[in-house]
């Protein structure tokens, strides 16, 4: 790739050797949890069944069921058949559950709980001894287990008993980013590092392929010394290989492309905050990373901060640096880039299959690209933007990659990127997307996108669907230059502005948007209220022709597939901001989706 957002590497050779350090955890002389069982496992019938077994379903990420007993025709008879709400204050309000052979795994908290997926009972629970204050998203299922996580430690459970993995870790419990750091930087990190107190915690579920886990890091409001993916053996913890999204040394592969672009200033952020997607044709391993830290203050990162802001391949094997592409250059606005990557394959013009990824932003734009290559599907034109700004030593990147379609002409964003007010003093106030803020005056920029929750990809209608938000936010910046310092509690966002504020005079929507990957035309469009301007839920595709998406004003939406068309609603009595997922138990579909601290699970009579 020849453009300065992209580039596409060659292989290496060298390979890290496979360690296992699990020096530094907790002493195995005592329990690391306490499991309780209250119910029997499902009864379990010659009726079909299908499982739901990561956050996005599959290695794609394509939140796509080829389950269709739900569908255009029967959509009318969906109604709540069961629900199971947990303790006030345990957030599980972006959790996906999984569904292994009728029994449904989440996160509650320090805790992992098993219910029956078809009656709501509970089966077990499992309590960690250690609560990290920690924002979950769901499990991974792989091998009879049942992976969580808790801080920067991964976890392993027995599904059926719940009972932890003893073998895996220190008592099931594995300490998996401080060993990764102690492996990649052994004369830097001791092995008493709690990594924890650098800012580092596990907020997605690791994705799993033959007897291995990939695991992203983050926070990069923490201040962290770069994001980490890594690699460890699913039944022993032992690493396999790390990669840092913000080389820090040369010896860090990816340094001689991200080196100088970080100047000699800080090199921090760049978490990875979601699921990982897997291509096991092309031997890749595809993640997003998030922004670079100050968020808003980028006078001590000179330069386009790489890996920031950007999708990356890497070598599945090895963890070596195939390609990647910067979405956002030195990003001044927290713009990360937080969506888990889609796989997906379409016909293009010339009748030639596209093996694509997809990754949807919250500057409201998708970025399409072939996956082998890390070349755009379109046209991505580098758009000049405003650089003016008063923050003290700050240098604006003069350029963005805007994607454009098929016919030349910049693709249709998925959310507003600016905003148009009622009220004429603050209009004055609005400036377009890329306006960096400002140290003395409120500027209202277009702040929505797309969150947590990932896009979804139908075969069956050949459609990317995109949730995004309608939102502002105004702000004044406060200037940090280089005295931001690693942190837990991710001060850094908060340290870094001296008002924010959301706009009464602009009310936030949420939008689905469904995508022709090979033209980048906008197929259709549906716009629904919100209460806030804060996105999460992503939605998910069925081969009933549904799309069902939630809405944090507690509405619970289905729609046509392939016309948009609204067929289903139904309003919880909480805000929704999960994304939802299917499963089938002896030959009955179910559909499922979290509102606030509920689980509310759904079925034809």
């Amino acid at each position: 790739m020849t453009s300065s957002s992209g580039v596409r590497i060659r292989p290496f050779a060298a390979v890290l050797t496979m360690v296992a350090l699990i020096a530094g955890a907790s002493s195995a002389a005592g329990q690391q949890g306490r499991t309780t069982t209250r119910g029997e496992l499902p009864n379990i019938t010659a009726g079909g069944q299908t499982n739901w077994t990561s956050h996005n379903l599959d290695l794609d990420n394509s939140r796509y069921s080829a389950l269709d007993e739900v569908d255009t025709d029967t959509i009318g008879g969906l109604a709540e058949r069961w629900s199971y709400e947990v303790a006030a204050g345990i957030d599980i309000a972006q959790v996906t559950p999984l569904v292994i052979d009728g029994v449904m795994y989440f996160h509650a908290g320090p805790s992992v709980i098993a219910i029956n997926a078809v009656t709501g009972e509970e089966v077990w629970s499992l309590e960690l001894n250690e609560a990290r204050r920690n924002r979950v998203r769901g499990p991974t299922y792989a091998e009879g287990k049942i992976y969580a996580y808790n801080g920067p430690s991964l976890v392993a459970a027995d599904a059926k008993t719940g009972e932890l993995v003893e073998s895996f870790g220190d008592g099931g419990v594995l300490p998996v980013v401080g060993m990764a750091l102690q492996t990649k930087y052994p004369d830097t990190y001791p092995p008493t590092l709690d990594p924890h107190e650098l800012g580092y915690r596990i907020t997605a579920a690791p994705a799993y392929h033959d007897g291995t886990l990939y695991v992203g890091a983050a926070l990069s409001e923490g201040h962290i010394p770069g994001g980490l993916v890594i690699a460890t053996d699913a039944a022993t913890g032992a690493i396999e290989w790390v990669f840092n999204t913000i080389p820090q040394r040369p010896q860090d592969d990816g340094w001689e492309v991200a080196a100088d672009t970080w100047g000699d200033g800080q090199r921090a952020g760049g978490g990875v905050w979601t699921q990982p997607a897997i291509d096991l044709d092309l031997g890749l391993i595809y993640f997003n990373t998030g922004n670079p830290s100050p968020d808003y203050d980028g006078s001590a990162r000179p330069g386009a901060n790489l890996f920031t802001n950007s999708t990356v391949a890497l070598d599945l094997e090895t963890g070596a640096l195939r390609w990647y592409y910067q979405a956002i250059h030195h990003d001044l606005w927290d713009w990360d880039h937080v969506t888990g990557p889609v796989l997906f394959d379409v016909t293009g013009a010339d009748g030639e299959t596209i093996r694509g990824v997809g990754s949807a932003g919250k500057n409201c734009l998708l970025y399409l690209w072939d996956r082998e290559t890390g070349e755009p599907i379109n046209p991505m034109v580098e758009t000049l933007m405003p650089t003016e700004s008063n923050v003290p030593g700050e240098v604006v990147y003069p350029t963005q990659p805007i994607p454009y379609n098929a016919r030349g002409v910049q693709m249709t964003p998925f959310c507003a990127t600016y905003v148009h007010l009622d009220d004429p003093e603050l209009q004055a106030q609005s400036r377009p997307m890329y306006t960096p803020y400002s140290i003395e005056e409120h500027l209202i920029v277009a702040h929505g996108g797309s969150s947590f929750g990932s896009p979804a990809f139908s075969p069956r209608t050949g459609l990317l669907y995109v949730t995004g938000k309608n939102a502002a936010v105004s702000m004044i910046v406060r200037p940090l230059g280089d005295s931001l310092e690693p942190g837990p509690h991710g001060d850094g966002h908060s340290a870094n502005f001296e008002e924010l504020s959301r706009i009464p005079a602009y009310t936030p929507t949420t939008t689905l948007t469904a995508y022709e990957p090979a033209s980048g035309e906008e197929a259709w469009q549906a716009v629904f209220p919100a209460l806030s301007p804060i996105g999460a839920s992503g939605n998910l595709a069925t081969a009933g022709d549904l799309v069902f998406q939630g809405a944090d004003d507690g509405a619970f939406y289905a729609f046509h597939a392939e016309t948009g068309e609204q067929l289903f609603r139904y309003q919880a009595q909480r805000g929704i901001r999960s994304s939802p997922m299917t499963y089938q138990v002896n030959g009955k579909q179910y559909v499922t989706v979290i509102a606030t601290n509920t689980i509310l699970t759904f079925a034809l009579p």
